[in-house]
């Protein structure tokens, strides 16, 4: 079972009067000890929730996902990834700050 813990509505669009609400799913219920791991460990997959749909979206800082990726690639030959998000570390107010914004640009409109 995820947890459920933000609920947020934000502008679809500059101007416009629509909204769109959101949540965030987080996999667990973090505490303070908690994000402090996740942020050293860089990386973290969270469920983002609206009205008609909802995308798991991979979280990653800089420095995880350059590993990540030449590791896939030593590895597969090959680096994918479906829904990526690089915030500058993995702490909820950065990724809440930037699910927000990308919301804002309509991220979630194409499925």
């Amino acid at each position: 079972m995820r947890f459920r813990d933000l609920h947020v509505t934000a502008a679809v669009g500059v101007g416009q009067d629509s909204r769109m609400d959101f949540r965030i799913e987080w996999p667990a219920p973090m505490d303070e000890y908690d994000w402090a791991v996740q942020e050293a460990k860089g990386w973290l997959d969270v469920t983002v929730e609206w009205d008609g749909g909802r995308q798991v979206v991979e979280v990653y800082d800089p420095v995880r996902l350059a590993q990540s990726v030449t590791s896939e690639l030593a590895r597969l030959g090959r680096f994918t990834a479906r829904r990526l998000l690089v915030v500058p570390s993995v702490t909820r107010e950065n990724i809440e700050s930037a699910i927000s914004a990308i919301v804002d640009e309509h991220f979630f409109d194409h499925g």
